[in-house]
């Protein structure tokens, strides 16, 4: 529950647990950065900072939640009547009903805490009547609340909203860091643990994800793109191995925001990939491999990808992930895609 066991983001920790000591915390923040990297883990960590039973020294910059008390354990549990956590529904979005009542709740003073925390996770997933309605409350905003709003995406939010609350920019955690968490909290082996780090580009759940079978489905959608795309010269066969990456419906249980995020899960195997195939070509260490369990697939598949076509494949992928980010058409952003590799 404290600052202490959140990997990575010294800076950011040291600011809030400085903020919160001498009682200089805005009414709103923005967690920005990267997905999966603990932006949402320390919203929490702040609510309960603030909201701790325990007598602190005022002085003590470094004091932290106890983690023990009745208000840190129903924190931790989500329970906490002054710590209201908005995440988007089924559908993939927040309404506007939801923020309407969480705005009218801070206009009360706490009912027990020394303050509520509003933290709104995957906040660019509000409707633009949800931005609209807490745009007014953090115009004006309650004495006795704070907002904090959570995303990876901040370019999604109303321009009005972003001007009013302070950003914090949360990077990716380091991959020792990464690898630390998967050995001690997951019970990973270490060998494991280090290339699912590596493949994760500074993110815990993209590390976790990379465990996991869906992941191992993204991969070989990805491995088996690269290998159709190494040697085609014609741009229909290169649109024709792009429809492979596109994930296909099946049935209720599919959706526009389960297919995209499948595809997004499949373009981060591919960057993973094609930063190994950079390594191969490089002549680099085998223990660096994200995908060692995959170097000899990847040393056959490097006479199609040498490292200059891999590093700017890698480059490829990551504008195609940033665009699909923004709502771009997953269509077009396949075949933008298999036309430049």
């Amino acid at each position: 529950m404290g600052f202490t066991s959140i990997r990575g983001h010294q800076a950011v920790r040291r600011l809030l647990q400085r903020a919160v000591t001498h009682d200089r915390l805005p009414p709103c923040l923005l967690f920005t950065g990267p997905g999966g990297v603990g932006k949402r883990l320390t919203a929490v960590t702040l609510a309960a900072r603030i909201n701790c039973e325990s007598r602190f020294d005022r002085e003590n910059e470094s004091a932290e939640a106890c983690g023990a008390c009745g208000a840190c354990e129903r924190i931790g549990r989500g329970v906490h009547p002054d710590v209201i956590l908005i995440a988007p529904e089924e559908a993939g979005a927040i309404k506007v009903d939801t923020i309407r009542a969480a705005v009218a709740q801070a206009g009360y003073r706490p009912f027990e805490g020394r303050r509520r925390v509003v933290i709104i996770d995957e906040a660019d997933r509000m409707v633009d009547q949800a931005q609209n309605a807490l745009l007014k409350t953090l115009e004006e905003p309650p004495s006795g609340s704070m907002f904090l709003l959570v995303t990876a995406r901040p370019h999604q939010l109303l321009a009005t909203i972003r001007s009013r609350c302070p950003a914090l920019r949360f990077g990716g955690v380091p991959v020792d860091d990464i690898v630390d968490l998967l050995v001690t909290e997951h019970g990973i082996t270490r060998a494991a643990a280090r290339a699912a780090a590596v493949a994760s580009d500074g993110s815990v759940s993209v590390a976790l994800e990379a465990e996991s079978d869906e992941y191992l489905e993204a991969r070989d959608s990805a491995a088996a793109a690269l290998q159709a795309l190494a040697c085609a010269r014609d741009p229909k066969q290169r649109l024709e191995t792009a429809k492979t990456l596109v994930p296909e419906r099946r049935g209720k249980k599919s959706s526009p925001a389960a297919d995209r995020e499948t595809l997004r899960r499949r373009l981060r195997a591919m960057a993973a990939l094609l930063r190994d195939l950079q390594l191969v070509a490089a002549e680099g260490a085998s223990s660096g491999l994200a995908h060692a369990d995959l170097e000899s697939d990847m040393r056959a598949l490097a006479r199609g990808f040498d490292a200059a076509r891999s590093r700017q494949g890698f480059a490829t992928v990551d504008r195609a992930l940033n665009a699909l980010s923004r709502n771009a058409s997953p269509k077009v952003v396949v075949d933008w895609l298999a036309l430049r590799l």
